[in-house]
């Protein structure tokens, strides 16, 4: 074997090791999502909360109230194949699978067999996310992966209505802010997703100071009223924990760096399990 031909296939080796080895976004991580209905009388904004655990069977499921149907929808997340699946009267039905690679064909519970067009990155909030576009010749579906539907995440296109118009505006996980509609459509302001993330009870959150920001070691947060038994929460670009800081109480609390990597984060303050505010930082070099 030649030296070019063999350093082409080192080089896609290690290429395709790396496209393949990245880290699966679970979706049913404390996630929330505001949908908009709207038709010639108007629209509504309609928040999806977190979901909660509920055993049936053999598995535990999230358990989401539907804001569109006024009723209760169950998911479970099997995060090794990297599939979510919805259960109907007792039976398991494929909802997402994200193992799926392009020209893969998948039966959903229509009974149709949709074909992967395509595999593309969209930006969302601190990143990107693979997005997957399914056909069957007569429907489509948009999956954005960690994010659900860009229609509805907890139903599939086919079932959703011509009028009212049903879509996708923001996802939180954990509180932070995920997808917004506008990003990931390439328009220049951004969709208002505050709704998701924010209960301001003891204070306003845009009157807590982040500073500095950029930080390079610490990060002091202020508040004008004193923080009561808060719980101070970091996540990084994609909504993972990182750090967290409890019985926290005063007015201003640190962050250090310590082993964190440069790069965005979001803080998330708790108080009483509420989430009072959240801010974007950025750790710089």
């Amino acid at each position: 074997m030649n030296k070019k031909l063999l350093f082409t296939i080192l080089f896609l080796s290690v290429l395709g090791g790396k496209a393949f080895s990245q880290a699966y976004i679970p979706m049913l991580n404390n996630s929330s999502w505001n949908i908009v209905s709207t038709n010639f009388g108007g629209s509504s904004n309609l928040i999806i909360n977190p979901g909660t655990d509920v055993v049936i069977g053999s598995y535990t499921y999230k358990k989401f109230f539907d804001p569109t149907t006024n009723s209760d929808t169950y998911l479970r997340e099997d995060v090794a194949t990297k599939k979510v699946y919805r259960n109907i009267g007792g039976v398991d039905r494929i909802l997402y699978d994200f193992s799926l690679q392009v020209s893969n064909t998948i039966t959903l519970g229509n009974g149709s067999t949709y074909t992967v067009i395509s595999i593309t990155n969209i930006p969302v909030n601190g990143g990107t996310r693979r997005k997957f576009f399914l056909d069957n010749g007569f429907f489509s579906e948009n999956w954005i992966e960690g994010v659900g539907s860009s229609q509805h995440p907890l139903r599939p296109s086919y079932e959703m209505p011509s009028d009212p118009y049903i879509y996708l505006t923001c996802s939180a996980q954990n509180g932070v802010n995920i997808y917004n509609h506008n990003l990931a459509n390439g328009q220049p302001t951004a969709t208002d997703c505050t709704m998701l993330n924010v209960d301001e009870l003891s204070f306003k959150s845009h009157d807590i100071q982040y500073a500095p920001n950029p930080f390079t070691t610490e990060l002091y947060i202020t508040a004008p009223s004193d923080f009561k038994n808060a719980t101070i929460k970091v996540f990084n670009a994609i909504g993972q924990l990182v750090r967290e800081l409890t019985n926290v109480n005063g007015n201003t609390v640190t962050v250090r760096r310590d082993n964190l990597n440069s790069g965005i984060y979001f803080v998330q303050i708790q108080e009483s399990g509420k989430i009072m505010a959240t801010n974007k930082i950025i750790l710089a070099n």
